[in-house]
């Protein structure tokens, strides 16, 4: 299997007003196999993409894994955002991902 990001996000868990991503499950992506789920803060997931890491959702084909949308960091108003899309709006959005 190619590689398709340094990471891969399986699954989200929001703020309880659903704006800002408080956790993600994401899995090292080693291009020969996927790595062990871990359980990770924004915090870290912005500090990799500042670092020049990059991140993938994923998203379950029965016992497969299809490719989802690539993870950016949007700025609005001086504040950073999680995003699989281009909307420059001030909420996280990772798409249609399982919640946790």
């Amino acid at each position: 299997m190619a590689k398709w990001a340094d990471y891969l996000i399986s699954a989200v868990r929001y703020s309880p007003d659903h704006r800002l991503i408080t956790e993600i499950k994401q899995i090292e992506d080693t291009e020969d196999s996927v790595g062990k789920e871990s359980v990770v803060s924004k915090s870290v997931i912005a500090a990799n993409i500042k670092k020049r890491k990059t991140y993938m959702t994923i998203i379950t084909a029965g016992s497969n894994w299809e490719k989802g949308s690539k993870v950016k960091t949007i700025n609005v108003d001086g504040n950073y955002y999680i995003r699989a899309d281009n909307n420059k709006v001030s909420r996280d959005n990772l798409g249609p991902l399982p919640e946790f």
